[in-house]
């Protein structure tokens, strides 16, 4: 019994290098992996924001009153520009 705790031992202690590799790949794997969810929630966060931002924008500039004319016509209210023919 004690030869096979000996044995056990050593095997762990010839495989305790690569296990603690392995060990520090995960958690660096797990790392990288919780900041690039966090950023890409953050990124979705602050896309979302500037849509509804852009959305109200819009919808205020829509409910605001146009005082741009689209026509040039000017009515004569004094009959000046109407020609007389009749005249000559």
């Amino acid at each position: 019994m004690s030869q096979q705790k000996v044995d056990a031992y050593k095997a762990r202690k010839s495989n305790r290098k690569e296990e603690i590799e392995k060990a520090n790949r995960k958690r660096k794997l797990n790392k990288l992996t919780g900041r690039l969810i966090a950023a890409v929630c953050g990124l979705g966060l602050v896309v979302a924001l500037g849509v509804t931002g852009w959305n109200q924008y819009q919808a205020y500039q829509a409910s605001k009153p146009h005082y741009e004319r689209t026509e040039m016509i000017v009515s004569d209210l004094a009959g000046v520009l109407t020609q007389d023919d009749t005249a000559e």
